[in-house]
């Protein structure tokens, strides 16, 4: 992902998740864990596209410049469409805040539509279900709202969920370490894990490490070790991976702590892969010094979300899920990312 200066618990989001930032800016993709979209059970009591005068916006915090990234993308398809957009995002992270905001706002009454960067996306998922018995429109971007971590298929009912789930993520991490690996036998991979005790980056993890261990025979994980989703955990962490096993070949983490962990290796040795799309990761692949990034359209993933949730909320269409993998191809190598800019920041 999945952030700068990012709370622990928020960093899991762009872990990428990711994790993101405060600054704006502005193929075969791998597939999501669910086969494809599917379609809404029951569409919202709001159901023409006139009556969606309003769309409410929740990010992450208002100084992270990965929620201004989205949110840019939400203004320019609402302004296309002829649809306000207001801003509720809270000043800081605050996943109790940001709920309630979702909770007021539904009494309030007046936005006929939300799109949601949650920070709890369990917790969220009731405040959604709350607002959709409201005749809202409620599309969830980025990650999906419950429990299960390996599918797009909204777990709340009405829901639409534009994003993509972090075992998908961690598919396209194992496949770039693949990439990186080459004909090295043995390739030796460090693998920075987030937070091993969030659910959230455990699913990511495990889709790592099985898709790495069936993908390539010769790959072998000499290091796992929480990374965490600031420079200073990158650094530290890829530090104990090196006094693990001096002899690393590829290294995987956030894109924080990447950007950590490059000023302890040999960049002409180590080939490391971030899992974002901040403008440090891109800077760090365009230079040579990382192998691959992880490729997300953030700012097309908040236009989506908005092009979905007006056709659902119109009755157009039924489709309730949308894999933003496919927007842009992931694999983040120097190659793959040509002619595409950052939208946001890991570090400002």
């Amino acid at each position: 992902m999945r952030i700068s200066k990012l709370p622990p618990v928020a960093a899991i989001l762009f872990a990428g998740a990711l994790a993101a930032c405060s600054n704006t800016a502005s193929s075969a993709p791998s597939a999501a864990a669910t086969a494809g979209p599917s379609t809404v059970a029951s569409a919202p009591a709001s159901a023409t596209a006139s009556q969606v005068k309003k769309i409410a916006f929740f990010g992450f915090w208002k100084s992270n410049s990965f929620t201004a990234a989205v949110l840019q993308g939400v203004q320019t398809a609402a302004a296309a469409a002829g649809v306000e957009v207001v801003d509720l995002t809270t000043p800081t992270y605050d996943a109790a805040a940001q709920m309630k905001a979702v909770q007021d706002q539904t009494v309030k009454g007046d936005a006929q539509m939300y799109v949601v960067l949650a920070d709890d996306s369990v917790g969220m998922a009731t405040a959604a279900k709350e607002a959709i018995a409201k005749g809202i429109t409620v599309v969830a971007a980025f990650t999906p709202l419950g429990p299960s971590f390996d599918t797009l298929v909204p777990q709340v009912a009405g829901l639409v969920v534009v994003g993509e789930t972090p075992v998908s993520n961690g598919k396209v991490l194992a496949e770039l370490a693949i990439q990186a690996c080459g004909s090295l036998n043995p390739c030796n991979v460090a693998y920075l894990e987030g937070l091993k005790a969030l659910p959230l980056d455990n699913a990511r993890t495990k889709s790592f490490l099985s898709t790495l261990a069936s993908g390539d025979p010769n790959a072998k994980v000499v290091a796992d070790v929480e990374g965490g989703y600031t420079p200073d955990q990158g650094k530290k962490a890829a530090q104990d991976a090196l006094q693990r096993s001096p002899d690393i070949n590829v290294m995987v983490g956030s894109s924080q702590a990447i950007i950590g962990a490059q000023s302890v290796v040999d960049v002409t040795k180590v080939k490391l892969i971030g899992n974002g799309s901040s403008e440090e990761a891109f800077a760090g692949v365009n230079s040579g010094k990382w192998f691959a990034l992880y490729n997300m359209d953030v700012v097309g993933m908040g236009a989506k979300a908005v092009e979905m949730g007006l056709a659902v909320a119109s009755g157009q269409s039924t489709v309730d899920s949308f894999d933003t993998q496919t927007l842009r191809d992931p694999h983040g190598t120097k190659d793959n990312i040509a002619g595409y800019t950052p939208a946001y920041s890991d570090l400002k």
